[in-house]
């Protein structure tokens, strides 16, 4: 059995599609899969993206964690917002998904609503006699009294670490996690903090001191008109943990 962690895919079916089929996913039992978060946003196939994943999680073998802009999209659903809502629709480009989920018939409505629902903000893995958290930003532990005040459903949503964070630094309990996988802050962005020099000319998995990071920027996939930059060094990653593997896609086709 293998486990493979995938982030932020932000609607790009097509790319989540060929690294599914690159890493060749046993999706009888032999693999487990943890998805963790954002799965919509920025791509053109964004509510394609939410029902391929509900689907897929309907194995027990694979595990879909919240995100941020998955969170976005439940309060705007949650609290019936209107098209103006600014900071989801338009700041973070939910408009992709809210166009394709007003498509739904009220059926498929319902079951997303319901799924989104159902995300869990974190999830243990325990492989090789090591524990590791998965998580879109950053540990959560449930609202257990003052771990909930620094490890809230926020913080695993959207709190941006440094390169040289330590993320359990404020946990003091008896498990002892070797590392927490996330997402969330494309990993140029530790690179440049830390001034490791870029050979490669494409976003890389970063590894910091106990965590590590897979957004490697599939969101930028369809903005080369506005980043050409950014667009060229997209990738969507997955990471192997038995081995410590990396995978890439570069582009969104197919």
């Amino acid at each position: 059995m293998a486990v493979y962690l995938i982030s932020d895919v932000h609607g790009a079916l097509g790319a989540l599609r060929r690294l599914l089929n690159k890493i060749e996913f046993r999706h009888d039992g032999r693999d487990e899969l943890y998805l963790i978060g954002d799965y919509g946003d920025w791509g053109s196939k964004s509510i394609e993206t939410f029902l391929f994943c509900m689907e897929l999680s309907e194995s027990p073998h694979v595990h879909c964690l919240m995100g941020n802009h998955d969170a976005m999209f439940l309060e705007h659903l949650e609290k019936n917002r209107g098209e103006e809502n600014i900071t989801w629709l338009k700041m973070n480009m939910g408009s992709k998904t809210w166009e394709g989920y007003k498509k739904l018939n009220d059926t498929r409505k319902a079951s997303v609503e319901k799924w989104l629902k159902s995300l869990k903000h974190s999830a243990e893995i325990s492989l090789n006699g090591e524990l590791y958290m998965a998580a879109h930003a950053y540990p959560y532990f449930g609202n257990r009294g003052n771990l909930g005040e620094i490890y809230s459903e926020y913080s695993a949503e959207w709190k941006r670490m440094r390169w040289n964070t330590d993320p359990f630094l404020h946990y003091h309990g008896r498990k002892k996690y070797r590392a927490l996988i996330c997402g969330h802050t494309i990993t140029e962005h530790y690179r440049e903090q830390a001034a490791i020099k870029d050979k490669y000319g494409h976003n890389a998995i970063f590894f910091g001191p106990r965590f590590i990071d897979i957004d490697c920027g599939a969101k930028c996939f369809e903005y080369s008109h506005i980043w050409k930059r950014e667009a060229a060094r997209a990738r969507l990653a997955a990471l192997r943990l038995d081995d410590i593997k990396e995978f890439y896609v570069n582009s969104n086709r197919g």
